[in-house]
């Protein structure tokens, strides 16, 4: 368990992440800081010096009214990636949280992301928060990325996206000159799916 003033911020930020990815998902509209203060137990003064720290960092992501559109990968506006969920249409950030974002919730549903260069489409099934049976690929770019970000969503979630062969992964993170991995789908599936159940914990 994290202590000290750094550690108690960082679990309060996740902790409103994690808040407001709960009402994205369940009512699929914006929510605004007074929704999310009364549902994290914080002050409505520290709530809003929170959305605004995690904004510029590209973690949640705002509306000109400054209701929360976006968190943790999952968005209520349209964005990089569609999904369909349970029935329901959503967008994400990146490729990346489309594995997480299923399989956290084990959820059923398809997805919709365009590949780099030209923006081809690729389609996935999920079943159970599982992809099935897709020969694409995932590029994810290395840890290091993610620590030297400013913003988030603006200089990571980019660089990670599906590819139809790791031939045509590992030429688009060469040409631009991004260190990373290339994963199966099964393995991308796995690790993202930690990740998410991490940040959101028992939703």
């Amino acid at each position: 368990m994290r202590t000290g003033p750094l550690g108690q911020l960082a679990d309060s930020n996740n902790l409103l992440r994690a808040v407001a990815f709960q009402h994205l998902i369940r009512d699929s509209q914006p929510v605004t800081p007074e929704q999310l203060a009364e549902a994290g137990g914080f002050d409505l003064e520290r709530t809003t010096t929170m959305l605004e720290e995690l904004d510029r960092a590209g973690r949640i992501r705002r509306d000109s009214t400054g209701r929360v559109v976006g968190s943790a990968g999952l968005s209520v506006i349209p964005d990089r990636h569609q999904i369909e969920l349970n029935g329901r249409t959503f967008w994400t950030w990146c490729a990346y949280d489309i594995l997480g974002i299923f399989g956290a919730l084990r959820a059923d549903g398809d997805s919709r992301s365009p590949s780099p260069p030209d923006l081809t489409v690729i389609e996935l099934r999920f079943l159970g928060g599982r992809p099935r049976h897709a020969d694409a690929v995932l590029f994810r770019p290395a840890e290091d990325l993610m620590s030297r970000c400013d913003n988030v969503y603006e200089e990571w979630c980019p660089n990670s996206n599906l590819f139809a062969s790791r031939k045509l992964a590992q030429a688009w993170a060469d040409e631009h000159q991004l260190a990373g991995r290339v994963l199966s789908l099964e393995e991308a599936s796995s690790l993202a799916t930690q990740e998410w159940r991490d940040v959101l914990g028992e939703l």
